[in-house]
């Protein structure tokens, strides 16, 4: 049974959501402009240019799921329409992608052939929906998009040695999965270009799921694991439907990849915040939860509640909610603990809060210089917090300046600065973590240059019922020395002297300490302005010296 068949006439409510929202779109797409498209070149910028962009894939997604709820002539009218303007778009890459340093296509002009994550995700759209819908359509356009996708799409990725082909994270698994999704919609079974696409998309794949450990984890977060491993998902069930093989849904690794969601969780629908996570309380496809509990059984947290079109207005996402989406699922309480040695990440979850620290390493995909940061989180508010992804802009994605930035920097982490050094971005930039039942260690020397004069630094998180103890022991190759303990705080703290109070925590100090406390102003991800709050400890240490953090709850204040 065609897809279309299957949701036509489909009653819940995301259906009934698409079919409002659908019914308030405006007949025009917004304009993209030269001006808007420049600025990110001229300012980095990224963000006029992709308002206007993502609202018109939010105006794709939202026709293209009206018409498989209501297959009539005036829903493929509306259609149509979308379609042609998405056709004549003269990319379907972004800009803050094209001219990212080191892209070698932009040279030549070839602007409308650049295969970057949101080229591939519209290829899957604009692809899936002539399958299903093309019939409905004029000829004429169908005949014109196929056209552009072989141009814009099929041709440059055989013609290229795409870099993303060899990422381990979610880029290979987007685009691939995309490109793969694109031509099992539109190319003939036993056509060689066909089977051309599918051998390159699976490189891809298998680079993938390189990223992440046998326990399944990414250090890239359960926001992209939620968009690298959907679309693989996406792909691996399409390719089953189209040829059969179940091999992109087996083994015991996919298993484990598929239960991230739950081993991330701190509470119930919300997620540790380490590295460019853009929020605690992240949707994660509806439909992709459903799939990955029916299949392996991988356990839910949270009752599983419809999810719609997200920001970026992709379609594979809307489409399978529709298709996979089951709130009949029940959740399972999550455990005390939670070590996911493959990123050096514990999650320690006590009656009513919960300690999440991390070792690992400061060069990973989407990386912030945060080894040894903790987060200190009660279920209706975070004590001690990570900031999560910063806005996204030309600068944030380039090494030379990102870590200068509030949320990749190490002074924008609950980590120590040492004689004026923060931690180093690189491939010597790791801690190891010591995981037992009794304490969290983290070896974090080589996380600090040579400037630091650090011959030795361990820093050790131990859990009781009433709160945490932190015990950072450093040596040094010089007899006098500057170390300040940093807590990145979402609200001011009270000090009295050398207790403060932070919500209904207490911070004590064994040796003392000077403090001091900087305001501290960025923005989200979503471009939204925020202000966090940043408690400094500082001691003159000799040659050695062990810091005692006692942070207790103070279960009756008022």
């Amino acid at each position: 049974m065609d897809t279309y068949q299957v949701l036509s006439g489909m009653r819940n409510p995301l259906a009934d959501h698409i079919r409002q929202e659908a019914a308030r779109l405006p007949d025009q797409l917004p304009p993209l402009t030269w001006s808007d498209f420049a600025r990110f070149m001229a300012t980095g910028d990224r963000q006029h240019y992709e308002d206007v962009y993502f609202s018109r894939r939010q105006t794709l997604a939202l026709q293209g799921a009206a018409w498989y709820l209501a297959p009539t002539a005036e829903n493929a009218a509306a259609l149509a329409e979308t379609l042609w303007q998405i056709g004549g778009e003269p990319t379907w890459a972004l800009p803050a992608h094209i001219f990212k340093p080191g892209e070698q296509i932009r040279q030549n002009g070839d602007i409308a052939e650049f295969l970057d994550l949101f080229a591939c995700e519209t290829a899957q759209a604009v692809a899936q929906l002539l399958h299903d819908a093309g019939a409905h359509l004029p000829a004429i356009l169908v005949a014109f998009l196929q056209h552009e996708l072989d141009r814009r799409i099929f041709t440059p990725f055989l013609d290229h040695d795409w870099q993303w082909l060899y990422l381990h994270n979610n880029w290979a698994a987007v685009c691939g999965g995309s490109v793969g999704m694109a031509a099992l919609a539109t190319l003939p079974a036993t056509a060689p270009r066909r089977q051309a696409i599918l051998a390159k998309v699976d490189i891809a794949l298998q680079n993938f799921l390189q990223g992440f450990g046998n326990d399944g984890a990414t250090e890239e977060g359960v926001s992209y694991w939620a968009y690298g491993f959907g679309y693989y998902v996406y792909f691996a069930t399409a390719y089953q439907a189209a040829t059969g093989d179940a091999r992109y849904l087996q083994g015991a690794k996919i298993a484990a990849i598929a239960q991230f969601p739950f081993a991330a969780s701190v509470y119930p629908d919300q997620y540790v915040m380490f590295g460019d996570v853009p929020d605690r309380q992240t949707d994660i496809p509806s439909g992709l939860l459903s799939f990955c509990h029916q299949q392996w059984q991988a356990p839910l947290a949270a009752p599983v509640t419809f999810t719609g079109v997200d920001e970026n207005g992709r379609f594979a996402p809307l489409l399978h909610n529709l298709l996979w989406t089951d709130p009949a699922f029940q959740p399972t309480p999550l455990p005390p603990v939670t070590h996911l040695p493959s990123v050096a990440w514990t999650i320690r979850r006590q009656n009513g809060w919960c300690l999440t620290c991390k070792g690992g390493s400061n060069n990973v995909s989407h990386n912030h210089n945060d080894v040894g940061t903790f987060e200190i989180i009660e279920p209706d508010q975070t004590i001690i917090t990570e900031l999560g992804s910063g806005l996204y802009t030309k600068q944030y994605f380039d090494d030379t300046t990102r870590y200068h930035i509030l949320e990749t920097r190490s002074l924008g982490h609950s980590v120590p600065f040492i004689n004026g050094c923060e931690q180093y971005y690189g491939d010597e930039s790791m801690g190891r973590l010591t995981h037992t039942t009794d304490f969290d260690r983290i070896e974090m020397t080589a996380v600090y240059s040579a400037k630091s004069h650090l011959t030795k630094l361990t820093r050790t998180f131990q859990v009781s019922p009433a709160g945490v103890t932190i015990t950072d022991d450093a040596a040094f190759n010089q007899p006098a020395n500057s170390f300040e303990e940093i807590l990145i705080l979402p609200h001011e703290p009270i000090i009295h002297g050398h207790t403060i109070q932070l919500g209904d925590w207490q911070l004590t100090t064994t040796l003392g300490g000077d403090f001091s406390v900087d305001t501290l102003e960025s923005f989200h991800h979503t471009g939204d302005r925020y202000h966090v709050y940043r408690l400094r400890i500082h001691y003159q240490l000799g040659s050695d010296g062990v810091i005692v953090l006692h942070l207790d709850r103070q279960t009756d204040i008022e």
